[in-house]
């Protein structure tokens, strides 16, 4: 009788210890496995929002600086900031400020850009102005805005001379210049610069912010 007993407990406490193997081998199978994190919905969405939006600023970039600055006088006019192509000639914008008038109390936009020209013969950089124009809005009207005239240095000189002059002087075939634009600016609301094409049609618009 006792040692059936004996061997009845002894067999029981062998049951137990092999489940509690099993047991811990399955937590510890079950740690070992890497843990995989389900993406919700919304954040797959703006992943792939996010994803799409990029391709296509990059497609843009791709194509904007595939298109090639012409340097021949047979292509149409157009205007791709800070380019504007005009046949003969081309200018590229640089930057642009603000700066003292020569009248008291006035201030001027000043744009400053290089003239290419694109042709055989000499030509006249300042002809630009006749296709750009400057613009600022009023209370009551949107007004073309005048060629500005700069304050002199304190040295009585025109700080800007070179560059204007440069605008006024005949541009050899090949050759590309520093020049400026200036416009009177009649108080501190954006200007809005218009380019047109040989029929006087506005082909593009750069908008400068002057306070």
């Amino acid at each position: 009788m006792k040692k059936s007993i004996i061997l009845a407990t002894a067999l029981g406490l062998s049951l137990t210890l092999a489940a509690c193997g099993n047991s811990s081998d399955d937590s510890a199978k079950k740690s070992s496995e890497p843990r995989v994190e389900k993406a919700s919905k919304v954040d797959s969405k703006k992943e792939s929002e996010k994803s799409s939006k990029a391709k296509a600023e990059s497609s843009k970039k791709a194509a904007s600086s595939s298109k090639s600055i012409p340097t021949t006088d047979d292509q149409d006019w157009f205007f791709q900031d800070p380019v504007f192509y005009a046949d003969m000639e081309t200018m590229k914008l640089t930057k642009t400020e603000v700066r003292d008038g020569a009248e008291d109390n006035t201030k001027v936009l000043v744009i400053y850009n290089t003239i290419h020209n694109n042709s055989d013969k000499e030509q006249d950089p300042s002809n630009f102005y006749m296709v750009i124009h400057a613009k600022q809005k009023t209370d009551t009207s949107n007004v073309n805005l005048d060629p500005g005239t700069l304050a002199l240095d304190e040295n009585g000189n025109n700080p800007l001379q070179a560059q204007e002059d440069n605008l006024n002087n005949s541009l050899l075939p090949g050759k590309t210049v520093e020049t400026v634009m200036m416009f009177k600016l009649v108080n501190d609301t954006p200007v809005t610069i218009e380019f047109s094409n040989e029929d006087f049609t506005t082909i593009g618009t750069k908008t400068i912010n002057v306070n």
